[in-house]
């Protein structure tokens, strides 16, 4: 029985339960026959009520049933997730999850506006940026004179292109540019006009799906530190207002096609051909005074003419530029490590150096001839080197360390102070000079907008010489004379070289401290003041007369507004 016929049924045992009394009141039986009808009736009437609770209790019992299989339906319905209106499952990919939609393309100025002050002991006539193994010794004018120089030349002017293809793959190009340059009218006279000078212009394709990177233009060498993976415009760079920087830091801007992996997390590979050039260290002299002087390009050794430098003269791109005699790039590897506490770097470095020589026919080549015939022959020497860096937070956003090294044979280049990276062999060729260059600074935040600065460097180079007869040639050749570096004369007053000091720079060494200061720093940009304090020193190699050195007492001054 259904609860629809069980409802009915009880509807109608009530409507006869009603209707009985009725039927009784019109009877005339007697009262006995009364009485026990009505006993009769009622004993009915209470089975008929005892049925009837009993359906109405199935019934209430149906009812409760059927209102919790609803309650189980609805709950499983709500519970069950919405098949057809989800998104399609996202393509599987090497890489993070696809962000949202980034803007196409975005423009981003930079640089700043700088007024600087530079103080220099013993003159250098060399604005804000030091070089390094040019300190004069007592002999010349320029030591006994003082250097001072205020200038906004070291204000730059960058622009920052970022295109995105999709969310995985982005193109950028980055310029960058000081008033370093000099100009055919530049002067410090009346009007001050500095030429505008290339400091960065490249290209960059990275895909961060799969880890790639490409680079294509000027900027720092792969062999400049970083400050995280391998990554453009996060290079490690000494907080110095001098425009060189510190001896001892690993730096060349320069033209280069890099390419970059990052081959698992918080490991980078890399790779560069980068634009060649050579600092050729020779000297000669004739025994046994030892008086002489530089090399030349065209000079003659063994009878053989060398020819490693030519000055530039087709037009305006390169006139009067002297460029060494190069026939390919040079080719750097580094691997960067990112495990969690520090960066890490290693690194690899490959030249070639090459120069042209003249051997004559009919014996030893004279300067000068016009008369003898010879074959010339170009002849290239392998040279390599290499190095490490590491930047650690020894006390996180409070103080960090750095520190690099670069050793090898004919990696002068490759440090601030420009030490040679080849002199002459007996044969004509370029011989390699050994050397390594070293850099330890520290950087301190003690509170923000202030970074306090300390850096320490040093670079060396050995000696590399030969004889043939009286005649001396090479690099730190014990015969050289350095008998007059030390004294003043007439003749060097005058601001020549005398003969009898060669000098040959063996060792540079560099203190630096200093600080930035930040003045403002809001909606408008950032004001910025700061001033250092270098110590400089120049050390020669030992000769007749002995090892002369000189030093420098260096004091820069900076107000810098970044209004981007």
């Amino acid at each position: 029985m259904d609860f629809k016929q069980k409802l009915m049924a009880g509807a109608a045992l009530l409507g006869a339960w009603l209707l009985l009394p009725a039927a009784a009141g019109a009877q005339s039986a007697s009262e006995a026959q009364k009485i026990e009808k009505l006993e009769r009736q009622t004993e009915l009437l209470q089975k008929q009520s005892e049925l009837l609770q009993r359906q109405l209790k199935e019934v209430q019992e149906e009812l409760a049933r059927t209102r919790k299989k609803t309650e189980k339906v609805e709950a499983k319905v709500e519970a069950a997730p919405a098949r057809y209106s989800a998104p399609p499952p996202a393509m599987v990919t090497k890489g993070p999850p696809p962000p949202p939609p980034p803007e196409r393309v975005k423009v981003t100025l930079g640089g700043f506006l700088a007024a600087e002050t530079v103080w220099r002991q013993h003159n250098q006539v060399a604005d804000v940026g030091t070089p390094f193994g040019a300190i004069p010794f007592p002999f010349s004018p320029l030591y006994n004179e003082h250097e001072f120089h205020g200038s906004a030349r070291q204000s730059r002017i960058s622009l920052l292109v970022e295109g995105n293809i999709d969310p995985w793959q982005k193109l950028s190009g980055y310029y960058e540019s000081d008033f370093l340059g000099v100009g055919n009218t530049s002067n410090f006279n009346q009007s001050n006009s500095w030429a505008p000078r290339l400091r960065h212009a490249y290209f960059t394709y990275d895909n961060s799906g799969w880890g790639f990177h490409i680079l294509a233009g000027q900027t720092w060498s792969l062999l400049t530190q970083n400050q995280v993976g391998i990554t453009p415009r996060k290079e490690n760079i000494p907080l110095t207002i001098d425009a060189n920087y510190v001896v001892g830091f690993n730096y060349i801007r320069q033209w280069q096609i890099r390419a970059v992996g990052d081959v698992f997390p918080g490991i980078a590979l890399g790779v560069s051909v980068e634009n060649p050039a050579a600092i050729v260290g020779a000297s000669t002299a004739t025994a046994p005074l030892g008086t002489g002087g530089a090399f030349p390009s065209g000079g003659i050794v063994n009878g053989t003419v060398v020819n490693f430098v030519n000055t530039g003269g087709g037009g305006d791109f390169l006139q009067n530029v002297n460029v060494t005699t190069d026939q390919a790039p040079d080719v750097i590897e580094k691997a960067a490590f990112d495990p969690g506490w520090g960066h890490y770097e290693i690194y690899g470095l490959q030249r070639f150096f090459s120069d042209n020589t003249l051997r004559c026919v009919l014996g030893p080549c004279v300067a000068g001839s016009t008369t003898m015939l010879g074959t010339a022959d170009n002849k290239t020497t392998f040279g390599a080197g290499v190095g490490g860096s590491v930047l650690l937070p020894v006390i996180p956003k409070y103080l960090e360390l750095t520190a690099s090294a670069l050793y090898g044979r004919g990696v002068g280049r490759y440090a601030a102070g420009q030490l040679p990276d080849v002199t002459i062999a007996p044969d004509g060729s370029l011989s390699l000079v050994r050397g390594w260059s070293a850099m330890v600074g520290l950087i301190a935040h003690p509170w923000e907008g202030l970074d306090v600065y300390a850096y320490a460097g040093m670079e060396e180079v050995q000696p590399n010489f030969f004889n043939v007869g009286t005649t001396l040639f090479g690099l730190g050749n014990p015969g050289f004379s350095n008998a007059t570096c030390l004294v003043t004369t007439p003749f060097s007053f005058a601001g020549n070289t005398p003969a009898d000091c060669i000098a040959n720079n063996r060792r540079l060494s560099d203190v630096t401290v200093g600080f930035w200061q930040n003045a403002y720093k809001g909606d408008y940009g950032r004001v910025a003041f700061g001033a250092q304090y270098e110590y400089i020193k120049r050390k020669a190699f030992v000769g007749i007369g002995g090892d002369p050195s000189t030093d420098n007492n260096v004091v820069m001054t900076s107000v810098r507004y970044y209004p981007f």
